[in-house]
């Protein structure tokens, strides 16, 4: 939020006294103690004895190194600016990143405005990216905290392995029994393709999913899992209702080459899929 960048501002530049941060901020303590839980919970600050004092992880150091160089980035950071310049790591689409952040367009195009004005971001054709040469205390922030939250979420138990998030939602894998959606490779089974997994796949908030939901979040497995046996676990899912799926992506335009008896380098053959599939009476 933007009182949480203001407040990360202030300490980055040298004021960690709960009292001596209340009046620039035109806030009154209690105020700061709850922003401080706020960045507490998120893994950016501890509190001690007064003071608010920042957590000793590399994305925090960077992050305070940021806001100690450049002044005002409060309008850019706050509320949607970090999750779609994080999405922005890669160049990407307006489209591509509101997949990726579940924000509105509207929003998304207010933030690119905002950063273009100080060339945080250049457009390139249809896509946007990250300036990097002007930039690049911003991408090592944005890179290393993207790497700590990847690893760690509040909503799930430690440990466990996450493949894609947003505020909204979280696609994640543990080896316990858990209050959860399965989905992905755990869901096969209601429709009748029984896996053995070691770790079960979950989605939270726990609802209902549909075929294409399942769909999806079994390619974010395999985008960070990529291997021979989890693309033959999604093939069976592919052909078995390929009809009904309208999903566009790498992955599934590379299975229908290998399924019309083509090869593709890092993927099983046109055998090996239909070999599995015929365990499950699948017609490939």
């Amino acid at each position: 939020s933007k009182t949480e960048i203001l407040l990360l501002e202030r300490v980055a530049n040298g004021t960690t006294l709960i009292k001596s941060l209340a009046l620039p901020l035109n806030l009154k303590p209690r105020r700061i103690y709850a922003i401080s839980k706020s960045l507490i919970e998120k893994g950016f600050v501890k509190r001690t004895r007064g003071r608010i004092e920042p957590k000793e992880t590399l994305h925090v150091a960077l992050c305070l190194e940021l806001l100690a160089t450049h002044s005002n980035m409060t309008s850019v950071l706050a509320d949607s600016g970090i999750p779609i310049f994080t999405a922005l790591l890669r160049p990407s689409s307006v489209e591509e990143v509101i997949k990726e952040t579940g924000f509105k367009k509207t929003t998304i195009y207010s933030v690119l405005a905002e950063a273009r004005k100080r060339s945080i971001v250049r457009k390139i054709h249809t896509t946007y990216t990250l300036n990097e040469k002007l930039w690049s205390k911003l991408i090592d922030f944005l890179t290393e905290l993207n790497k700590y939250e990847s690893l760690t979420d509040k909503r799930i138990p430690a440990g466990s392995t996450i493949y894609h998030k947003t505020d909204q939602e979280i696609i994640f894998a543990s080896k316990e029994k858990l209050d959860a959606k399965k989905t992905a490779f755990s869901a096969y089974e209601r429709y009748g393709i029984r896996l053995l997994t070691l770790r079960t796949y979950y989605y939270l908030p726990k609802k209902e999913l549909m075929k294409e939901e399942i769909l999806q979040h079994s390619l974010y497995i395999i985008e960070k899992e990529k291997t021979i046996r989890n693309i033959i676990f999604i093939a069976l899912f592919y052909v078995k209702f390929r009809k009904e799926f309208n999903i566009k992506h790498e992955i599934l335009s590379n299975l229908d080459v290998v399924l019309a008896k083509g090869t593709i380098k890092g993927y099983p053959s046109y055998q090996e899929i239909k070999d599995r599939a015929d365990v499950y009476g699948i017609e490939v």
